[in-house]
């Protein structure tokens, strides 16, 4: 079984998105909580006026998709996503090391010793240092093994007769 993947997209004759394409991305990408989706997306952009009842109008769905599929718009719409993420990485691994720092300077110069031994066990932690395994190893001779098969064959042919006929090749 191969695993299915998407090809990359690349755009011919670069065109600039026109400012509602961009933010049209803008509101697919950054606002997912405000906008329920590509139309609600497109009515922003585009300043789609509602329909008598307040709701979006049945040909915002059609042009939303077309401007949607579009390869600029959807390889926009990636290249948003992925720096969106890449920012969000980066953010939480610099506070990370931002955190491990001060508490390595902590360590050092803090003036109570609570303090100090207060930041070495959170740095600890960091590393898992002081969670807790434990591991039970038994070692049995193989006379013990063998004595323990032998016990459960027994107890086996005692609960069901028919196994014993079987293995003779006796029939009742």
């Amino acid at each position: 079984m191969t695993k299915k993947t998407t090809p990359d997209l690349k755009v011919v004759g670069k065109r600039e998105l026109t400012y509602k394409q961009k933010q049209f991305v803008k509101n697919v990408c950054d606002i997912p909580e405000k906008f329920s989706g590509i139309k609600q997306a497109y009515c922003d952009a585009y300043d789609v006026k509602m329909g008598k009842d307040n709701s979006i109008p049945k040909w915002v769905s059609k042009d939303a998709s077309i401007l949607h599929c579009t390869p600029s718009i959807t390889l926009s719409i990636k290249s948003r996503l992925q720096r969106k993420e890449d920012v969000s990485v980066a953010s939480s691994v610099r506070t990370r090391d931002y955190v491990i720092e001060r508490l390595y300077e902590e360590s050092k110069t803090a003036e109570s010793d609570a303090s100090r031994i207060r930041s070495l066990e959170l740095l600890g932690k960091t590393i898992a240092m002081f969670t807790d395994r434990i591991e039970e190893a038994t070692q049995r001779s193989s006379d013990d093994v063998m004595a323990d098969i032998e016990n459960k064959l027994e107890e086996l042919l005692e609960s069901n007769p028919d196994i014993e006929s079987v293995i003779s090749g006796t029939k009742d």
